[in-house]
């Protein structure tokens, strides 16, 4: 125990989710989560095997990248021992703002010139939902998170601060996965609903987006080690579908956790492609003109004694206070069209809210 908390709640796994000093959790494994309680003490670097979380923003400028908490618990099962959701559905109410696409179709018209003049391959934009907490607090945000049916697939995650800021969701995707000297990944683009697989399966549009995803990041890998793929297949998380390819690395050394964050994030399905510095920036302002949380796709991932395990922060609600936002990404790429695109966004947007027994 590093710091005694500042709070009246004691050091449980629950109280790690509803302290006033913030708490973190994620899933790390099968049946494998780590849970934390704040006070946090930020680091710009931590001893190999030490337990502390991993949390900067999508431009990776935080200087003190890890948190070490002031307890933590090593968990075969966490929904027992972080509480149930409790609040009744009833009981959790967001208030939205009405949604106007104009700023996104904007940004599409500038990221689809850009491809037609072969300054990318592909891009992605990101326009968030944004409402209010009207009943119900954020701890019961992070619960169902953790609580949601697909846990299994998904990499369930919560990460909030002293100040009443944080996340929670359920990503499909992860950064990565290191175990000793070796490394797991994958690329992960596409999307469509669970009842149109079988179109999907065959959608030229969608196939190329996700083989450029794929081509680009096992070109990356190949710095790192001798990189095994397997095929393209179909990831299902539960109304929702992806392509997915997982990858393998056999680094042959201890790496860096922190070196393998800058190296691989943005991944290619967040990110911008070919990623160069002028491409990043350009990535960088399309997020801030479409007011995306600065903290929706970045990398989030903790280091305990079984190895470091990194989530891309997608598929969940950021909120401030109860501020709250509700982001989603797509991918654009030659053949992208206005319509389909804004239907990917509320496709990905209603799978949260139904993930969090939020109504529409």
């Amino acid at each position: 125990m590093a710091t005694e908390p500042t709070s009246s709640e004691p050091f449980t796994p629950a109280a790690a989710l509803s302290t006033a000093d913030g708490g973190a959790c994620l899933r790390v494994g099968p049946g494998q989560w780590v849970v934390a309680c704040g006070p946090f003490r930020p680091a710009a670097s931590v001893a190999p095997g030490e337990l502390a979380f991993y949390r900067n923003d999508f431009a990776l400028t935080v200087a003190e990248p890890w948190f070490i908490p002031a307890a933590s618990w090593e968990l075969a099962a966490p929904p027992a021992a972080l509480g149930e959701p409790a609040t009744p559905a009833s009981d959790l109410v967001i208030g939205w703002e009405p949604l106007a696409r104009d700023g996104f179709a904007g940004e599409l018209e500038t990221v689809l010139a850009g491809l037609g003049q072969g300054r990318w391959t592909k891009a992605v934009l990101a326009v968030p939902e944004i409402g209010r907490l009207i009943s119900g607090d954020a701890a019961t945000l992070a619960r169902r998170a953790l609580h949601h049916r697909e846990a299994s697939v998904c990499w369930p995650y919560a990460f909030s601060d002293r100040l009443g800021r944080g996340c929670a969701g359920m990503t499909p995707e992860t950064l990565f996965t290191l175990r000793g000297e070796t490394l797991q990944t994958m690329a992960l683009a596409g999307t469509a609903r669970t009842a149109e697989q079988a179109d999907f399966e065959n959608d030229a549009k969608q196939i190329r987006e996700h083989e450029i995803v794929a081509d680009s990041l096992r070109r990356r890998l190949a710095a790192w080690g001798r990189v095994r793929s397997g095929p393209r297949e179909v990831l299902n998380i539960g109304g929702l579908i992806h392509f997915i390819t997982r990858f393998d690395v056999s680094l042959g050394r201890t790496v860096d956790p922190h070196e393998l964050v800058k190296a691989l994030h943005p991944t290619p399905a967040m990110g911008i492609l070919p990623r160069s510095e002028e491409n990043l920036a350009a990535l960088h302002a399309w997020r801030q003109q479409l007011s995306v949380p600065c903290t929706f796709g970045a990398p989030l991932g903790v280091q305990w004694s079984g190895g470091m395990q990194m989530v891309v922060t997608i598929r969940g609600l950021w909120w401030d206070q109860d501020a709250i936002s509700l982001p989603a990404g797509c991918g654009i790429v030659d053949g992208s069209e206005l319509e389909q695109e804004w239907r990917e966004l509320g496709l990905k947007r209603r799978w949260v809210k139904q993930a969090f027994g939020l109504d529409e």
